[in-house]
């Protein structure tokens, strides 16, 4: 192979970086596996993923950090472009809670492992299944994605799903709807 053959005379060849201000073809690129793959999860009929799933029950969530202080925003009584770099910057850095910001960022993970079990207890109670038993009729499968804000907590959005027990996509193997999953997540 001789790149002296290419336009330029190089091989061109993705960054693979996913951030927008890094790379924005790289970062378009990503965007479209990844919505093709939360599509397939949600509409079925593309891959092995069959179109049955899009009436499992379904919920997207976003689970965000408290507050650790105010900050700059691009809404409220001080508004700022999108593009100033005092957005999510502390309105007073000397109140701002830097250090529980940090622990929240650390623990994020542990978090989300802490919420995924309490989610599925609470299912298992709003389903009037033990606990135990819930496997036996509900998988929750998700897909979730861990994001800076602008201020630099982590929080995470995640689409969720009930699937029944065993491989493949079959429906749960009890009736549950997406108001029940809904308010499991809301307790958990």
């Amino acid at each position: 192979y001789d790149t002296r053959q290419e336009p330029d005379g190089v091989a061109y060849i993705r960054c693979g970086n996913r951030r927008a201000n890094v790379c924005p073809s790289c970062s378009h690129e990503y965007q479209g596996d990844m919505w093709h793959l939360l599509y397939a999860g949600t509409a079925g009929g593309i891959k092995d993923v069959p179109e049955s799933v899009a009436a499992h029950p379904l919920d997207f969530v976003t689970l965000t950090a408290p507050s650790f202080g105010p900050v700059h925003t691009i809404r409220g009584p001080r508004v700022h472009s999108d593009d100033d770099p005092d957005l999510g910057t502390p309105l007073c850095p000397d109140c701002y809670d830097y250090a529980g910001q940090v622990a929240f960022n650390w623990y994020a993970p542990e978090l989300w492992r802490r919420f995924t079990i309490t989610l599925r207890r609470r299912l298992a109670d709003r389903l009037g299944i033990p606990r135990t038993q819930l496997r036996e009729y509900v998988r929750v499968n998700f897909a979730k994605v861990a994001e800076f804000q602008r201020r630099g907590v982590v929080h995470f959005h995640a689409l969720i799903r009930l699937d029944g027990p065993g491989d493949g996509y079959p429906p749960p193997a009890l009736t549950v709807s997406t108001e029940q999953l809904r308010d499991a997540i809301r307790t958990a």
